[in-house]
């Protein structure tokens, strides 16, 4: 999610009242903290919401400065920016061990409750009433995604600036490689950035240089970015006999930038147009489930790899998804400060973001063309539009409507 639509759902919140210092916490209170944010966040920057108000305000174990910006930082990386912001508080208060243990503990009951959810959808989907319960969910997935689109469009799509027709461009030519030429979407993501850095990168902007020395000689071990290539490693050695797993969900976590539905498309194109190892109805349900339970959207790895390889395909799938995400904010924490402020990297996310929104657009069509089917799908498509979009509620609303609408409408 972009960086000014998080910060916007930040200011939004009550400020942060004065705390005092408080000790640093054990690594069980701290993974404790993670388990209940990721057992009760739902929502996107709803769980990055909760997350400040449970380590910045009430325990006040991190300043709400670091907290920004760790956030500033995640917004550039790869991946889900919940997991990374785990990474990265379980690592400045607990390092080495926090900085693995936290996050697993944030993703583990999204995961755990995903794969029993996985495990009753293959097993009992025959069932009349597991099927119209879905198919009312699919036109949810559907109202979900013109949702994200909206809000990545107002947020990379300015008004105002001079290069937005830029964005247009490149958020277009996505489009239509992707639905009507269907390029690989990593070539897409990549060009998208290209695109970006030729763009943007000479337009007027804050310099780097001042940011790079305020941080000139932070690092001063070099134990980090060795602790960031020894996790991915020891996802390669635990997970031998499923290596192909472990890369195929390993590589989409490396190019998910945009976190949370933009990375639809890379995953639908990964593991449904190449792999077949889903059909895209299988896959806008485990969407769909992804919305049932915490945690990020990226949970939807789990579903697929238990379709894959059951139980063992589900932890697979799951660790390396995340990995590469909470790799790279280990790597770049101590230098998070600087980072950021860089014209070329500014430039090529925002590239990336606008091909993310030609993508995501691509991926609503196909979804829209298989789910909306008949008036009752449609009307659930659209009352979902009208919470989600028109009265901002929180998709839950939006979920329980569409369970109660579909029991009603599909009997």
């Amino acid at each position: 999610m972009p960086i000014e639509m998080v910060e916007l759902q930040m200011a939004t919140a009550a400020p942060s009242p004065a705390l005092k210092p408080s000790p640093r916490p054990t690594l069980l209170k701290l993974c404790g903290a993670a388990l209940y944010v990721g057992t009760v966040g739902y929502g996107g920057p709803a769980i990055l919401a909760q997350m400040k108000r449970t380590f910045v305000d009430e325990k006040g174990w991190i300043s709400e400065r670091d907290f920004m910006d760790a956030l500033s930082l995640a917004q550039i990386l790869p991946g889900a920016t919940g997991v990374c912001l785990m990474g990265y508080i379980g690592h400045k208060l607990r390092k080495p061990w926090g900085g693995i243990l936290v996050p697993a503990c944030f993703v583990l009951p999204a995961a755990i409750l995903m794969t029993v959810a996985s495990w009753a959808y293959f097993r009992y989907l025959g069932i009349k009433v597991i099927q119209s319960l879905f198919t009312g969910l699919g036109a949810l997935v559907v109202a979900l995604l013109v949702n994200a689109t909206l809000q990545l469009g107002r947020s990379v799509l300015k008004p105002g600036t001079g290069a937005k027709y830029k964005d247009v461009l490149i958020a277009g030519m996505a489009f239509l490689a992707f639905y009507f030429g269907r390029v690989n979407v990593i070539a897409l993501t990549l060009g998208a950035g290209l695109l970006g850095l030729v763009f943007y990168a000479k337009e007027p902007g804050e310099n780097a240089k001042e940011h790079s020395a305020a941080h000139k000689g932070v690092i001063q071990k070099p134990y980090a970015p060795l602790l960031a290539i020894g996790i991915i490693a020891l996802g390669m050695i635990t997970f031998p006999l499923s290596r192909r797993m472990f890369a195929t969900f390993f590589g989409i976590g490396t190019f998910a930038f945009g976190g949370g539905f933009a990375a639809i498309p890379l995953i639908q194109s990964r593991v449904v147009d190449q792999l077949h190892w889903l059909t895209l109805a299988q896959f806008r349900d485990g969407i769909a489930l992804g919305q049932v339970t915490p945690g990020p959207v990226f949970i939807t790895a789990t579903f697929i790899g238990y379709k894959v390889m059951g139980f063992v395909g589900a932890l697979v799938s799951t660790v390396a998804i995340f990995m590469p995400s909470l790799a790279a904010m280990i790597a770049l924490s101590e230098v998070h400060g600087a980072v950021r402020h860089f014209k070329a990297v500014k430039a090529t996310i925002r590239g990336v973001l606008a091909g993310f929104i030609g993508l995501i657009a691509g991926v609503t069509v196909q979804f829209a063309v298989k789910s909306l089917i008949g008036w009752q799908t449609w009307l659930i498509f659209c009352g979902c539009l009208l919470v989600v979009v028109y009265l901002k509620k929180d998709v839950l609303w939006a979920l329980a409507g569409t369970i109660v609408a579909s029991l009603v409408l599909f009997h």
